[in-house]
Formats: C-alpha cells, sequence, structure tokens
C-alpha cells in the first residue's frame, strides 16, 4: 500500500512538473491581485510571479484543511483513549475471572470419576421408576428420594451427606 501512495504522489507531482515547464512564460510572468470589498479602497498585491501566487494558494488550502481536521483528530484522539481505557479494564477483569474459573477448576474438579460413575449405577439401577423420572427430568438422585429436587442440599452427590444410607455411604468412599 505505501508504493502505491508513493508512485501515485510522483505521477501527481510529475504532472504539475510538466504543467509548469511546458508553460513557464505563463508561470513566470508577474501578476497583481485585487482585493474589494467595499467597504474601503481597493487593495492592490505587489506584483509576483503568478507560480509564487499558485503556491501561496496552494499552502493556503492546506492550512485551511488542516485546521478544519484539527477537531476531528482530537474528538478520535479522545475516543482512542477513551477506548483503551476499557480495553485495559476489560483485560484486567477477564484475567482475574480466568484466575477465578482457573482455582475454582482446581479445586471442584472430581479425583476419582470410577467412583462417582458407580454410585450413580447404583442409586439409579434398583429403582426403574426412579430411572424414568432422572431421565425425563435431567435430575440425578440415590437411593428413593428421585422426586425431590437435586437444588436440596441433602440430595446431592456427597457421600458425607446425612440424607445418604449408610451403605451407599461405604460404596462411595
Amino acid at each position: 500500500m505505501k508504493k502505491a501512495t508513493l508512485i501515485i504522489w510522483v505521477i501527481i507531482f510529475g504532472v504539475i512538473a510538466l504543467l509548469i515547464f511546458q508553460n513557464q512564460a505563463f508561470f513566470l510572468n508577474n501578476q497583481s491581485l485585487r482585493i474589494n470589498l467595499g467597504i474601503t479602497e481597493a487593495y492592490h498585491t505587489p506584483e509576483l510571479p503568478i507560480a509564487i501566487l499558485v503556491l501561496l494558494f496552494f499552502l493556503t488550502g492546506i492550512v485551511i484543511a488542516y485546521l478544519f481536521s484539527l477537531s476531528a483528530r482530537i474528538k478520535a484522539r479522545r475516543t482512542i483513549k477513551k477506548l483503551n481505557t476499557t480495553l485495559a479494564s476489560h483485560n484486567a477483569e477477564v484475567t482475574g475471572l480466568k484466575r477465578e474459573l482457573d482455582s475454582l477448576k482446581g479445586i471442584e474438579t472430581p479425583t476419582d470419576t470410577e467412583d462417582t460413575q458407580k454410585l450413580a449405577g447404583d442409586g439409579l439401577a434398583g429403582d426403574q421408576a426412579a430411572a424414568t423420572q432422572a431421565t425425563a427430568t435431567g435430575t440425578f438422585s440415590i437411593g428413593s428420594k428421585a422426586d425431590e429436587s437435586t437444588d436440596d442440599p441433602g440430595n446431592s452427590e456427597n457421600p458425607d451427606s446425612p440424607d445418604i444410607p449408610e451403605e451407599t455411604k461405604d460404596e462411595a468412599r
């Protein structure tokens, strides 16, 4: 992209140089400008070559364009700073949440999945109605407490729970 921009600028300046070179007599001719605002006498500029006048008008246009774009540049800079601040805070929040997730994964990760599967199989295999209800509702229960909610703390997979029969607790250990 930089090469394309450079080539375009070289072409533009080449055309301008060719125009000036082929019309040297016109551009080197001295000319005076007159400014009449209607409230005072007309003002005549000193006689200058037309090439200098064209250059002055070109530079004046660049300055005016810069001034018009200045407010947009200031607003854009302010927006960029605000967005960078927001991005930094969001990155910090994501990092904190990742740390929290990693710490929770380390605490809640079961150490032996075979015991959990064995406990699940033993609790549901003996009671066909409980198995049907557990499949239909998407819940998991142990023993004959299949019709209670799994949100109940006594109805959990924890082998140390007081509502689980002793023989089931011994199997889980």
